[in-house]
């Protein structure tokens, strides 16, 4: 084999390598972009949405699981509780996970903060909301890892409101997207 072709295939595995190493870097920084510029379909675009459903309610599940053994001695309507509790997650969750809603939990907010500026947005100028979107993302920040060669995960850390998301991103071919979110127990609240 020549020399130009031993160094033509060895710098082509190092750019496919290379690739494969910060291809979940680089989908983190389109997310942040997107989110920055408010584009709910850019950020749809990397989110799994039946996953990131799934994950959360099985989280807001296990958080009234543990709230419901504590009131046991409250007799049989804590069984009912718990069923309408569990048919409301599964509202609740429809409403959370959407573009909007992930855009504003990659900002650092709760979804608290969520609803009261989507009821806000049609009263104040156009101007205004993205001048806080930009000083939120500025406040926050990222920290990432690879936890197995298929796995990435994010952590978001928000100073004003003391608490961190988790993202879990999953490898699909050559690309990554977001699978599950993992809530701070103050989101629950």
């Amino acid at each position: 084999m020549s020399k130009t072709l031993k160094i033509s295939i060895s710098a082509i595995v190092l750019t496919a390598l290379a690739y494969l190493i910060l291809s979940p870097y680089f989908v983190i920084y389109q997310i942040r972009q997107a989110v920055e510029r408010d584009d709910a379909n850019a950020v749809a675009s990397y989110v799994d949405f039946p996953s990131v459903r799934q994950s959360f309610k099985d989280q807001f599940n296990n958080e009234l699981l543990q709230e419901f053994p504590s009131r046991e001695n409250e007799g049989s309507f804590v069984a009912l509780g718990a069923m309408l509790a569990s048919s409301m997650v599964d509202k609740m969750v429809g409403l959370m996970v959407t573009p909007q809603g992930i855009s504003l939990l990659l900002q650092g907010k709760k979804f608290k903060e969520g609803l009261s500026f989507q009821g806000e947005s049609a009263r104040q100028p156009q101007n205004k909301t993205l001048t806080n979107h930009q000083d939120d993302a500025e406040k926050v920040t990222y920290h990432s890892r690879y936890q197995s060669w298929n796995q990435f995960s994010v952590e978001i850390d928000d100073p004003k409101n003391q608490s961190s998301v988790n993202l879990i991103l999953h490898r699909e071919g050559l690309s990554w997207r977001v699978t599950e979110i993992m809530l701070p127990i103050t989101q629950f609240k």
